[in-house]
């Protein structure tokens, strides 16, 4: 039995192999000389393969897959160090020492409509945020907001306690949503202590008003020493493609409220269960020792979004390899539709491309790289589309090898997350950090990139690259460096040794002073 310090690294969206998940893999390449590295997914991946696709040295780092409605306290108190590297996720931390990444935090009440932040800063001052004496256990995603209810579906099991004594009454009201998908029946056993003491089935009702009407389960339960343990037990279905919201979970039943007692508000808190949700629980944060964001940009929004103070750690990149120069302009990211944060806006640089054409562009060819989940494969083909007849290349989940010969070989980066966005009151859409723009920059491909987020900080105008504010700016840009290749090659040798500072060795050394503070 090896007597290393162990280590977790957990990340949602390992097999996307995107940014994030290039850091992740980075916080475990370095600690995997020194620790035993877990990394916690909730699907199972070809690690080497993901290692090769971000140019990874994962040899020894071991994968463990859990639920994803695991509870990650639980799990990670079995390691000795927590890294949560997962985008937006508020698991909380049961190692001995947890450091939470923040790629970008988020915002209170942003996903909210304003009548619903009202009511849920109305609600959680008079009624507080949960029923006393219930506690969720597992079993149960993330709450989602749908009209006025708060929305908890099961994974097909799901568990919670409920204390009598603490709630100050032995019962039990549990509001279940009649939106089961395609409007079957579904069977739900209640299960209390191990034994089932309710079976009902839940159906879509006749009319829209019966939707709206949630189902409620009366449990009256005798006051014991120790809390009930209650079971929602029922099939589960993946709703994936309907409506073509992409949702891949296993969904059991909606739990969208808890009450307990005969006050008279619990009807209306169990129908409008919106008044007991929070605009954002920042608790969980308190579970780690340290927080870190990816970038300055990202820090500024931790402080105002969060109140707290975080420290800086930049992702690691892998240094690229440079080589001869082709008439080659690339651009490396996940596709993604608009609308889903910060998008890429490949088709955007289709158009501009074409536009630069149009203008007397000619012997270049735009290279797109990136992965694409299923819920984006018809954007992916909208960019196809127009594209077709165009010197433009789309690689769909290129391996590392394929990536490292594009980076050899491009002259000029382009990266436009951001444009056309209002950063201001939705920042997420900005690019955070920027790792693929330095993996450009380190194999002498000069940038010219969107002026916002963490890429401002990364690429100082004139010097290794360009910033643009506009598509005229963008393509003016490009043609400077298209027209004077002396330049170009100046502003490329520039670009290696500001990349150089964004290194692997340099993040270890962070990493590594890190945890000796830990």
């Amino acid at each position: 039995m090896s007597s290393r310090p162990s280590v977790a690294v957990y990340d949602a969206y390992w097999s996307t192999g995107g940014g994030g998940e290039s850091y992740a893999g980075g916080i475990a390449e370095v600690l995997r000389h020194d620790f035993d590295v877990t990394l916690l997914a909730h699907e199972t991946f070809d690690v080497p393969s993901l290692a090769e696709r971000l140019g990874l040295d994962l040899e020894g780092v071991m994968l463990r897959v859990v639920d994803q409605c695991a509870d990650l306290e639980h799990v990670s108190a079995e390691f000795d160090v927590f890294f949560n590297a997962s985008y937006r996720s508020h698991a909380r931390n049961g190692a001995q020492a947890g450091v939470y990444v923040v790629h970008f935090p988020d915002q209170p009440g942003e996903n909210a409509a304003g009548w619903q932040r009202h009511l849920m800063n109305v609600g959680g001052r008079l009624f507080g945020s949960e029923a006393k004496g219930v506690a969720i256990r597992e079993g149960f995603y993330p709450p989602d907001l749908v009209r006025w209810q708060q929305v908890r579906w099961t994974d097909g099991r799901g568990v919670l306690t409920f204390d009598p004594v603490e709630a100050g009454s032995s019962r039990l009201n549990l509001w279940i949503g009649r939106f089961v998908e395609r409007g079957e029946v579904r069977s739900l056993e209640i299960v209390v202590n191990g034994t089932v003491v309710r079976t009902v089935d839940i159906g879509r009702p006749s009319s829209k008003l019966g939707l709206l009407e949630p189902l409620r389960i009366t449990l009256d339960l005798p006051e014991v020493e120790s809390p009930h343990t209650v079971e929602l037990l029922s099939n589960a279905e993946r709703p994936g493609g309907i409506g073509g919201n992409g949702d891949q979970r296993p969904l059991g039943v909606p739990l969208v409220g808890i009450t307990t007692g005969r006050h008279l508000l619990s009807p209306l808190l169990g129908r409008a269960s919106i008044l007991r949700s929070e605009l954002l629980d920042c608790s969980w944060i308190s579970t780690y020792e340290h927080v870190v964001s990816n970038s300055e940009f990202t820090r500024r929004w931790v402080r105002k979004w969060w109140g707290i103070d975080s420290e800086l750690l930049e992702p690691p990149v892998g240094l690229r390899a440079t080589g001869r120069k082709d008439q080659v302009i690339l651009a490396v990211g996940r596709f993604f539709a608009p609308g889903r944060g910060h998008a890429k806006k490949q088709l955007e640089m289709v158009m501009n491309f074409r536009l630069l054409i149009e203008e007397g562009l000619t012997g270049w060819v735009l290279h797109l790289v990136g992965g694409c989940l299923p819920v984006d494969y018809a954007y992916l083909e909208q960019v196809r589309e127009a594209a077709k007849d165009l010197p433009v290349v789309i690689h769909v989940d290129a391996s590392g090898s394929e990536l490292d010969a594009l980076y050899a070989r491009a002259s000029i980066f382009w990266h436009a997350t951001g444009l056309g966005e209002n950063l201001d009151l939705d920042p997420v859409r900005a690019e955070h950090f920027g790792i693929t723009t330095v993996e450009a920059m380190s194999a002498g491909v000069v940038p010219v990139v969107f002026n916002a987020g963490g890429q401002s900080a990364i690429v100082s105008d004139g010097l290794d690259g360009f910033l643009f504010d506009d598509l005229e700016r963008w393509r003016s840009a490009t043609m400077v460096l298209v027209g004077q290749p002396d330049l170009r090659a100046e502003m490329a040798a520039a670009a290696m040794r500001r990349a150089s500072r964004f290194g692997r060795d340099a993040f270890a050394d962070r990493v590594e002073q890190l945890l000796r503070r830990s």
